[in-house]
């Protein structure tokens, strides 16, 4: 009877600090993420095999992507366009399953699992130039059995308080913006980003030219390139440059879209992007209009 009683003794122990150690796991608590690195000179990129996302892109410990701290949208991915094709959430298998992970002498190939629910299998690819800046391959395939209708869209998401500036494209049909541009001039639309709450969500739809889209802040200038696209190529109600301000203004989105193409079965299409830091000089300073902020952008070309 004794060792009887002793069992259950043992047996109620282990039931009771199975519960406690469950009872000590945050509710909605991350999962760790596999993380890779790139480095090139003082740059540093990380991006997580979840969703192929790039989660910090770093000079000289100076961060410029949103981060989970500060809002559970952050850092930088790919999605397929319009919207309109999927509405909210961004397909799972796509935007935050894992992806399979190929490292090879300096450059990162991340693979996502075909997807049955958008038709579209993912693969994106990193390599350090020899100008220290990290150049970006998207490839989106139809994995489906018929001809389907896509463009890449690249969504990059920055704290607010920076500003945002790019080459304007001209007329073109593009929705009605709620973000207004702060200042055009010279052919340059400049939009600034204030960490003032605000009462709605606001978006710029935007026609573009010349390959490139910047943000300054915290005394440095991301530049990203990527091929330019005419209005006629749009996808369906996006414009070329899209720049989405959150109401609480926790952050900001820095988009950009590439070519409406039909792809047939088995057919993929190539978007790359190019992405750079420069440091500003402190003569330098960060107003809407200022040429040399436009200089030093397309002085990565």
């Amino acid at each position: 009877m004794k060792n009887l009683n002793f069992k259950l003794f043992l047996i109620c122990v282990l039931i009771v600090t199975a519960f406690l150690n469950a009872g000590s796991q945050t509710v909605g608590e991350a999962k760790p993420q596999k993380t890779f690195e790139l480095k090139a000179g003082k740059t540093v990129m990380k991006i997580s095999a979840a969703g192929g996302r790039i989660i910090s892109y770093k000079y000289d410990e100076k961060e410029i992507l949103t981060q989970t701290s500060e809002h559970e949208n952050y850092g930088s991915t790919l999605w397929t366009a319009p919207q309109s094709d999927w509405g909210w959430p961004p397909f799972a298998v796509l935007d935050e399953q894992e992806y399979q992970v190929e490292e090879n002498n300096g450059s990162l190939k991340m693979t996502s699992s075909p997807d049955p629910k958008s038709g579209f299998q993912m693969i994106k690819t990193w390599k350090v130039t020899d100008r220290q800046s990290i150049e970006i391959e998207y490839r989106i395939k139809n994995i489906s059995e018929k001809a389907k209708s896509v463009g890449a869209w690249v969504v990059t998401r920055v704290p607010c308080g920076g500003m945002a500036f790019f080459p304007d494209g001209g007329a073109g049909k593009v929705p009605e913006s709620k973000l207004k541009v702060s200042l055009k001039q010279d052919g340059i639309n400049w939009i600034l980003t204030d960490k003032k709450p605000m009462v709605e969500h606001q978006k710029l739809f935007s026609t573009a030219s010349g390959g490139w889209l910047a943000y300054s802040f915290n005394g440095l200038l991301y530049v990203k390139q990527f091929p330019d696209t005419k209005p006629e190529n749009y996808p369906p109600k996006q414009g070329e440059v899209e720049i989405f301000v959150n109401k609480e203004k926790s952050y900001a989105e820095l988009e950009n879209h590439g070519e409406y193409q039909v792809l047939q079965p088995g057919e993929s299409l190539i978007y790359k992007e190019n992405w750079f830091f420069i440091p500003l000089p402190e003569n330098v300073s960060v107003h809407p209009g200022n040429k040399e902020l436009t200089n030093l952008a397309e002085s990565t070309k």
